[in-house]
């Protein structure tokens, strides 16, 4: 996407100030593609989160050594020059002024997130995507473009050093995402990082039987469905159907799904989530 398109983009649609936390709706199912009556499609939406981060200085990459997600599935953390951090900031963000991680801030967006590859595959870790109610664009635009910077930084960064990876990875954000530089995949997996509230907490806790600490589901069971019932599994699901609408792929054979995954509850109450990402 071009500066110019880029500016008459806003103006045709505007760019607000506020948005709120992810709360993705729509039929269940982690392979349907959902467009939700009035919202933009997807590459007004992707443009709208361009605008909004037009701060460079609100924008910081770094190669990334930890994950508490990937550690809890005992999923090998990629190497640090194959591990991105990315952290993004709307310049009017502010948060909740008495509950700052479980409520909607009072403006703008935070987006922090880690994306990486190595033998096993991609991996996405979401972390901490928060908005405010009235923006335009959706934590699926933010995750998009950023997964696309990433993975056009995978093999520039073969063997650079810290300073040089995050001078790479920040000036990576800045760039502009359109469709046309969204790759051909999603992750192959899809984490949430450290689920704490106790709505989603209470929830989660209804999918595993008693006495256990992690289940694994698979398209077509039960738990499946009762996943994408949830706050995380529709948000996610929504990532899936705004990259298919991005590539066009909706409605044909080569749309991508949610295949199944895995929940688990760590030592401290925590909920752990993967998804899986196939065609």
């Amino acid at each position: 996407m071009t500066a110019n398109s880029l500016m008459s983009l806003q103006r045709t649609v505007g760019n607000s100030a506020v948005s709120r936390l992810v709360r993705s709706s729509g039929a269940s199912g982690g392979g349907v593609p959902v467009q939700r009556a009035g919202r933009a499609p997807a590459p007004e939406r992707l443009g709208e989160y361009a605008g909004a981060m037009a701060d460079p200085d609100k924008r910081e990459g770094m190669s990334a050594r930890r994950s508490g997600a990937l550690t809890t599935f005992g999923r090998p953390l990629p190497g640090r020059d194959q591990m991105y951090d990315m952290d993004e900031t709307t310049p009017d963000y502010e948060e909740h002024a008495t509950h700052p991680t479980s409520k909607a801030p009072q403006s703008g967006g935070h987006f922090h997130n880690l994306y990486g590859r190595d033998g096993q595959g991609s991996v996405a870790v979401m972390m901490e995507n928060y908005r405010a109610p009235q923006e335009k664009y959706t934590a699926s635009e933010a995750f998009i473009h950023q997964w696309s910077q990433a993975v056009a930084l995978f093999e520039k960064t073969v063997g650079k050093s810290d300073g040089q990876l995050k001078k790479l990875a920040t000036k990576a954000l800045q760039e502009s995402t359109g469709p046309a530089d969204v790759p051909d995949r999603l992750p192959d997996s899809i984490f949430r990082q450290n689920i704490s509230g106790e709505e989603a907490k209470a929830a989660l806790g209804r999918l595993l039987p008693e006495g256990k600490d992690d289940l694994e589901y698979k398209e077509g069971d039960a738990t499946y469905d009762q996943v994408f019932t949830t706050v995380n599994g529709k948000s996610t699901r929504n990532i899936v159907s705004t990259f298919n609408e991005l590539k066009r792929h909706t409605g044909n054979n080569s749309s991508f799904r949610i295949t199944g995954g895995g929940i688990r509850r760590d030592a401290s109450g925590n909920f752990q989530l993967r998804f899986d990402v196939g065609e």
